[in-house]
């Protein structure tokens, strides 16, 4: 496993496919830090969306870094194509671990807030990237080739999962009426609710931790449904 990773990792960084989406993290990292102070936690939310869209960006890039000759011979080394989109999961989730460590550190280290963030403000901030960076991970996934043949499609689809997401965590009273469609919905509403906790807040509520638990459960939910249908698709 440690060698496929290797390799898919390094295919990767020879397509530049990486180069747009990274570039736009940077981008709007910096030119959201740029005027100073800044709001703690307000600002971590908003740079967890952004990289909640950008992830998706990746995800798909990834996926579909190889041609499809290749990806074949790729296959066949790793003994399974279940190994080697297991690998293409691994690398994504490592790559968004990074980009919310990042987006907790940097604004940290330039002095970007109004008051020096505590341990739990850089800990609601990295369990907000973190847990969107999955999400999106694992929503991006089901449209990628595996599923979907159409490029265009797995585009289009992405956006619009990316985009529906973040719309309904806008329309949670209208939602929360129809009973047990919450449940079904992507969780991004938890992440942006949970954040939107003032800066003054000194212990996070257990509440909280159940809400970023949900996030990653639902995540991988949608990862073991990635799997379920890729497999049935091959018989």
């Amino acid at each position: 496993m440690t060698s496929l990773l290797r390799y898919q990792f390094i295919n990767y960084l020879r397509t530049y496919k990486y180069v747009p989406p990274f570039s736009i993290f940077v981008l709007c990292l910096v030119v959201n830090y740029t005027f100073v102070p800044n709001p703690i936690l307000d600002s971590y939310s908003f740079t967890a969306i952004i990289l909640f869209f950008l992830m998706g960006w990746f995800t798909v890039t990834l996926f579909h870094a190889e041609e499809e000759g290749q990806k074949v011979i790729t296959t066949l080394h790793a003994k399974s194509r279940t190994q080697y989109n297991l690998g293409m999961f691994i690398i994504c989730v490592l790559i968004g671990l990074f980009l919310s460590c990042v987006s907790v550190i940097y604004p940290t280290l330039i002095g970007a807030f109004g008051e020096k963030p505590r341990f739990i403000h850089q800990l609601l901030g990295f369990l907000s990237h973190f847990s969107l960076a999955v999400l999106a991970i694992a929503l991006s996934a089901i449209f990628t080739r595996e599923l979907v043949k159409n490029k265009q499609n797995t585009w289009w689809g992405v956006l619009g999962i990316l985009i529906v997401s973040v719309v309904i965590a806008t329309l949670k009273e209208t939602i929360l009426q129809i009973k047990g469609i919450i449940w079904l919905l992507p969780p991004v509403r938890l992440s942006l609710e949970m954040m939107s906790s003032e800066d003054s807040i000194t212990s996070i509520p257990n509440i909280f931790y159940w809400q970023f638990a949900w996030v990653f459960v639902y995540a991988c939910l949608v990862i073991l449904l990635f799997f379920l249908l890729a497999n049935r698709k091959r018989k």
